[in-house]
């Protein structure tokens, strides 16, 4: 392997819930032997904000705006560009310190609401954890959010609401993550539903 092959591997992490399951040791034996972390939060506190209107120094008012505000202890950070979309996403400030410590400059951040091959028409279902995204198309993006969903009865109350508005259960869906859950959940009530590894 060249040097330069070597500095591009690439580190992926999924952080749930903040990152709070990472401990600083952790973090600096994934920078050992990795030049770049690609981290995808998992987090309900996620926008999508278009590209044409996105400026970076309002990425926290993007989040208040929905309602959806970083806590004291929670910073604000962005993906890259996906298909027009910026995903703003809130993380612990603890866990971006010790990752920028451990990676500097040499991380990018991700969501599974800008992630997939994004169909011309249909739904994109995502159950990560305590969190439910959802991406809805025809032609383009309908509706995407991040929902969360801390029990079962939240779950059937998200896909519900979403249904009665997009009318998704006689739509393909593709489907991701915990999958059972939300077959279990939905009583199969989905006409069209492909399970995505």
């Amino acid at each position: 392997m060249s040097v330069s092959q070597y500095n591009n591997i690439i580190v992926s992490i999924r952080l749930m819930s903040g990152g709070h399951s990472f401990s600083p040791n952790a973090i600096m034996s994934l920078a050992n032997g990795a030049s770049y972390l690609k981290a995808e939060i998992i987090t309900p506190k996620t926008t999508l904000v278009p590209s044409q209107m996105f400026d970076k120094s309002r990425a926290t008012e993007y989040l208040a705006f929905v309602g959806i505000a970083p806590d004291n202890d929670e910073v604000v950070v962005c993906s890259d560009e996906v298909d027009g979309k910026v995903a703003v996403m809130a993380m612990s400030k603890d866990c971006y310190a010790q990752l920028s410590l451990a990676f500097g400059n040499n991380i990018t951040f991700t969501s599974p609401l800008i992630q997939g091959h994004a169909p011309k028409q249909g739904a994109l279902i995502d159950l990560v954890g305590n969190v439910l995204y959802v991406r809805v198309f025809n032609a383009q993006m309908l509706f995407g959010e991040a929902v969360e969903v801390l029990g079962d009865a939240d779950l059937r109350y998200a896909i519900e609401k979403i249904n009665h508005v997009y009318n998704i259960y006689n739509m393909h869906v593709r489907a991701r993550g915990d999958v059972d859950r939300l077959v279990k959940c939905c009583d199969k009530k989905f006409k069209d539903l492909e399970i995505v590894a």
